[in-house]
């Protein structure tokens, strides 16, 4: 039987992550509690989540969804590192192209220890030389579910959400970093999966963010599924098709680092999506969104990016 193909196109960076007791303010200089290197970028991170959450660890041959990435790295040892690490995790490379003469991109992370929260700053090199072309001339057969995010060029990103609605190809949209997008695009969005802030922005909302309203009008411009996510909240959800709604909490957590737990929740999320299609059923959002929960709380009890992402087995024993 054919798996169901997922493809995340996106970002990928070296992850630079500082932790300290809280965050300094302008002009103090603190000693950090620890340092560390790891890989990330959104749609790496993505990527990673959806390999991992569609097979168990110990039993690699048996998944639920085929993984491809496209992006791009530099011609350097950090780009090698993510490759490699991808590869490991059951990710399909071949869509990642190596820039000669460009650097990965890489992300500044501070993590506060106190709290868990994060504060980052990326600096988007190789990912920003991504264009339309490196999907839309892919051939069919084409993916069941296409993952976007905003950490590559917003005109790549738009040219290719056209052409996958054009394709007839489901496209979820994380679009963080948030930043303003044509209202005619969200017709084309099948899954849209963002946190408050960008929930606030993105609905132009000034004050309290209402989650009815503000989904009521991505609905309204034409997305099928709304889901806000609300960290240690849970996450609130709203579709168009099968005209449900609600909030699903997640429970006691112990957060020790949330740098992930968005990225996973998507990654969470894609995979239910992808098993619906496997099972030819009708797709449950309510259980899509607590599944996606359950993974994300998972995650935030460990330190780092990728590698606090859980494999099946490990979010659900």
């Amino acid at each position: 039987m054919t798996l169901p193909l997922i493809t995340v196109i996106g970002s990928l960076n070296k992850d630079v992550v500082t932790r300290t007791s809280r965050v300094p303010s302008a002009g103090e200089t603190l000693t950090a509690t620890s340092f560390d290197t790891g890989n990330g970028g959104k749609g790496a991170n993505q990527a990673v989540a959806c390999a991992r959450l569609s097979r168990r660890k110990d039993k690699m041959d048996l998944q639920y969804a085929a993984v491809q990435m496209i992006g791009a790295v530099g011609d350097d040892q950090f780009g090698r590192d993510l490759l490699e690490s991808l590869n490991a995790d059951g990710v399909d490379t071949q869509g990642i192209q190596k820039r000669e003469h460009e650097k990965t991109g890489v992300a500044i992370v501070i993590v506060e220890e106190k709290t868990g929260e994060n504060r980052i700053l990326v600096c988007s090199n190789a990912n920003s030389t991504l264009v339309p072309e490196n999907f839309t001339r892919v051939s069919a057969p084409y993916p069941d579910l296409i993952i976007l995010q905003l950490e590559i060029p917003i005109p790549t990103v738009l040219r290719i959400i056209e052409f996958a609605h054009e394709k007839g190809i489901e496209v979820l949209l994380n679009p963080a970093p948030a930043v303003e997008l044509p209202d005619e695009i969200y017709k084309c969005v099948t899954h849209l999966v963002l946190n408050e802030t960008e929930a606030s922005m993105l609905s132009k909302t000034s004050g309290n963010l209402e989650l009815q309203p503000t989904a009521r009008r991505f609905l309204q411009l034409g997305v099928r599924n709304v889901v806000i996510t609300l960290g240690s909240r849970g996450a609130f959800y709203s579709s168009s098709e099968a005209e449900c709604s609600g909030t699903i909490g997640v429970g006691n957590v112990n957060a020790v680092d949330t740098t992930a737990a968005g990225d996973t929740f998507v990654g969470a999320y894609a995979v239910r999506v992808a098993k619906h299609k496997q099972d030819r059923s009708t797709f449950n959002l309510e259980e899509a969104v607590s599944w996606a929960n359950k993974a994300a709380s998972k995650t935030v009890e460990s330190e780092g990016a990728q590698n606090s992402i859980p494999w099946l087995d490990e979010a659900f024993p």
